[in-house]
């Protein structure tokens, strides 16, 4: 099982900030705290040290992990759809 596989059960909730530059991807256990601008690029929080990268857009965000795993996080008429990439 990949590490994406694993982080996909436990994904609740995702809230993006109107810029597209802050995004929170909200598990059970906690949230994971992801930002990417002109400034600084991190993630902090909940699993936190699994992710490699990260790319935020209008509709959703991919994360990498170290392992080469790929998971897409959008919304599509209101509802949160992930998928493995």
């Amino acid at each position: 099982m990949t590490q994406a596989e694993a982080f996909l059960p436990r994904v609740r909730r995702l809230a993006l900030n109107r810029q597209a530059t802050e995004a929170q991807v909200f598990l059970e256990e906690g949230f994971l705290y992801l930002r990417q601008d002109g400034f600084a690029c991190f993630a902090q929080g909940v699993e936190a040290e699994g992710v490699e990268g990260f790319s935020l857009g209008r509709t959703g965000v991919v994360i990498r992990f170290k392992d080469g795993s790929a998971l897409r996080l959008t919304y599509r008429l209101g509802r949160l759809r992930p998928r493995l990439c």
